[in-house]
């Protein structure tokens, strides 16, 4: 592998929906991977296997996942290697967010069920693909963040506090396992335009008696940038930190939200 190229490479996206991990799967693709895509749904996740082996000649599988359970996504790793041959380039898209309650209101099930996918399912699929990058060399680790677990906002704190944990350990993985040439590093995206973001400005839009684009433009014009960022925006980012380019980058975290957040 040389510059961006992935040529030959073996990545497995675990969250490989519409939206970033969608945009994921295609650049990576496009830069030569093979790809193992992993989601909960079936129809969705081969659907978009067959739409990433059509627009880039790789070999796509798709590997039905519930990464709340630690076994599947032991599974998927394995498969990938099966398949493949070797695993390069994880990232981890999956999350669960839940509602807008505060502290006090949490539903306790429903936060260990963050929990389980927001840090232990993730870091799962980190561990076990990081014990066959070790035996081959090395590899690249990328974990999809949340900017509320920087600018903690209310109501969020089952979110916020799962994701936090997630990057203290993606960091701190990216310690232990520096010496054998595996990478961890973390891409945090801003509002990021795509179903989610739009049923968001609808549901702000009704209770402040606004339009969706009056909300839409009134948080764009709080970024530097003034926008808003696409899934393909941190898919770049993603591609970036998969290829050699980044080859001394690790313990780190890309946001990439057009200048949302400046610290």
């Amino acid at each position: 592998m040389a510059g961006l190229t992935l040529e030959n490479a073996a990545a497995l996206i675990v969250g490989a929906g519409q939206g970033i991990g969608r945009s994921c799967a295609l650049a990576l693709a496009a830069e030569g991977a093979d790809t193992a895509l992993a989601a909960r749904r079936a129809e969705p996740l081969e659907s978009l296997a067959s739409e990433v082996a059509e627009a880039t000649g790789r070999r796509t599988i798709a590997v039905v996942t519930d990464i709340a359970d630690t076994a599947q996504c032991r599974a998927a790793v394995e498969t990938t290697v099966s398949e493949f041959g070797r695993i390069d380039v994880v990232v981890n898209v999956a999350t669960y967010g839940g509602g807008s309650d505060s502290v006090a209101d949490l539903d306790w099930d429903d936060y260990l069920r963050a929990v389980q996918i927001n840090v232990i399912g993730t870091m799962e699929v980190c561990c076990s693909a990081a014990a066959h990058m070790v035996s081959s060399g090395g590899g690249s680790i990328v974990n999809i963040s949340a900017l509320s677990a920087t600018t903690l906002m209310e109501g969020l704190a089952r979110y916020t506090s799962t994701k936090g944990a997630m990057e203290s350990m993606s960091k701190t993985m990216a310690k232990e396992v520096g010496p054998a040439g595996v990478r961890v590093n973390i891409v945090t995206p801003g509002l990021t335009t795509g179903g989610p973001l739009s049923a968001m400005f609808e549901r702000m839009a009704q209770a402040q008696d606004r339009t969706p684009q009056e909300i839409s433009d009134r948080f764009a014009r709080q970024a530097a940038l003034r926008r808003h960022v696409d899934p393909d925006d941190i898919a770049q980012a993603v591609l970036f930190l998969a290829s050699p380019r980044s080859r001394n980058i690790t313990g780190q975290e890309i946001q990439v939200t057009a200048g949302q957040h400046i610290t």
